[in-house]
C-alpha cells in the first residue's frame, strides 16, 4: 500500500486473455508469461471460432498485447 491508501501496481506484472470486442465482466486468470497467455488465447480462439486477445493486467486501461484469430480447419 502506498500512503494514499492505494495498491501499489507498478511492481505486477501479469498477462489476461479476453474475447475481442467484449466488454462484460469476467472471471480471469493472470497469467505469468506472455508465452503461456498466447498459447491458451490461440488454444480458446480455435476452440470458440472467436479473435481473443492478451492484455497487459493491472494497467488502467488494459493494453492490448496481441490478438489471436481462429486458426481455419482443414
Amino acid at each position: 500500500m502506498n500512503d494514499v491508501g492505494m495498491l501499489d501496481t507498478s511492481i505486477l506484472t501479469g498477462y489476461i486473455i479476453w474475447p475481442k470486442g467484449d466488454t462484460g465482466l469476467h472471471t480471469c486468470r493472470v497469467y505469468k508469461t506472455l508465452q503461456e497467455a498466447s498459447d491458451t488465447a490461440q488454444e480458446r480462439a480455435d476452440s470458440h471460432h472467436r479473435p481473443y486477445e492478451v492484455r497487459a493486467a493491472y494497467e488502467t486501461p488494459q493494453r492490448i498485447i496481441k490478438t489471436f484469430e481462429p486458426r481455419k480447419s482443414k
